[in-house]
């Protein structure tokens, strides 16, 4: 059980290494083989031997626009919609980053193509007109 504990505190101080570094170089051939960072704390630089890299550019969704309309926002700072990508103002559809979850393009190209589909959907057979009945 010593050595559980010993590995995760090894792996929580080498987390903590890589938040305080900085990303200078992505380096490779034809593939990606390493990164450069430098760590901010310690004013030194290394290299870290990789696959590959995902670049995320901050977590805070971009939804002002949305809170100057009127969308509902979540406790998170999400934008609040259904299941179909429905926000609280009839017409108007989300999706992407702005909706919480996987901060990756692929999981927002897949999310811009379901609320396409709702919109599609919702012109031919609009659900606020069957809400009226």
């Amino acid at each position: 059980m010593a050595d559980g504990v010993q590995m995760q505190d090894n792996m929580e101080r080498a987390m903590l290494e890589q938040v305080q570094a900085q990303l200078k170089e992505i380096r490779g051939t034809e593939r990606v083989e390493e990164i450069l960072l430098y760590n901010n704390k310690t004013d030194e630089t290394r290299t870290m031997a990789v696959d590959g890299v995902f670049i995320a550019i901050g977590y805070k969704p971009a939804v002002e626009l949305a809170q100057k309309t009127g969308i509902d926002i979540t406790p998170e700072g999400y934008i609040k919609r259904d299941s179909r990508h429905r926000t609280n103002i009839q017409g108007i559809y989300s999706a992407g980053d702005v909706e919480g979850g996987y901060k990756q393009i692929v999981t927002a190209a897949g999310q811009g193509s379901e609320a396409a589909i709702s919109i599609f959907e919702d012109l031919i057979d609009p659900y606020w007109k069957k809400e009226d009945k």
